[in-house]
């Protein structure tokens, strides 16, 4: 189970359907891996529903809506998960949650990852957002680091595989974490398996130390 999750105003605001693609789409990871924001999730969007439902009660009595219409649209919403569901499923790797499976080959070993070593490597990802947000996994060897650095905003990270480990804790499948201007570390993975992860920016990161000046020009 995971130690480390998205803070409450995150979590409300994926369930109003207020998250842009990227960000939802890892909190949706998250939430699939934690029951814990799984029910809190589940309770505003109830909540969500009753203050719909007060609305409705006090809007134009002249309105007419047939009543099977609230039934006959779960039972689509439904349908189309399931069928989504069972298609996605099909040959891919159990590691991947379900919100990632149709932007994401079979497995991870399939992904033409690239970087400036072999020891950390990086996939982008593509999920249609307005420039707000870049998307990527992160791959580091096991026992190997990143370079010391800070960020230039806020970087959402949730651990894919394996787990890795910071000046601020340590970190295994399913943590969500929240780095950004005040973080400085250097994330380093645990020695039995590399470790992935998907991460989230609006920002791009800034090496510091020797390694700074000349790196930091090529990020984003």
């Amino acid at each position: 189970m995971a130690n480390y999750h998205p803070n409450a105003e995150l979590l409300m605001q994926f369930a109003a359907g207020q998250l842009d693609n990227a960000l939802g789409i890892m909190v949706a990871c998250h939430i699939q891996q934690c029951p814990h924001c799984r029910n809190q999730v589940r309770t505003y969007e109830r909540l969500g529903g009753e203050l719909l439902e007060t609305m409705w009660t006090k809007a134009d009595d002249n309105i007419v809506v047939s009543e099977d219409l609230l039934s006959k649209t779960i039972a689509r919403l439904g349908d189309s998960r399931s069928s989504s569901a069972s298609a996605e499923d099909t040959g891919v790797d159990k590691n991947i949650p379900k919100p990632l499976r149709r932007f994401v080959p079979k497995n991870f070993d399939d992904l033409p990852w690239y970087g400036f070593s072999s020891n950390i490597q990086q996939y982008d990802l593509n999920f249609g957002d307005d420039n707000q947000y870049v998307a990527k996994f992160y791959k580091i060897k096991a026992g190997k680091e990143l370079p010391e650095h800070t960020h230039k905003g806020n970087e959402f990270t949730l651990v894919m595989s394996g787990a890795f480990s910071d000046e601020a804790g340590s970190y295994h499948s399913g943590d969500f974490i929240l780095a950004n201007e005040q973080t400085q570390h250097s994330p380093r993975a645990h020695n039995d398996m590399d470790c992935i992860c998907f991460a989230v920016m609006d920002a791009p990161l800034k090496l510091t130390g020797f390694w700074g000046a000349l790196i930091n020009p090529f990020l984003r």
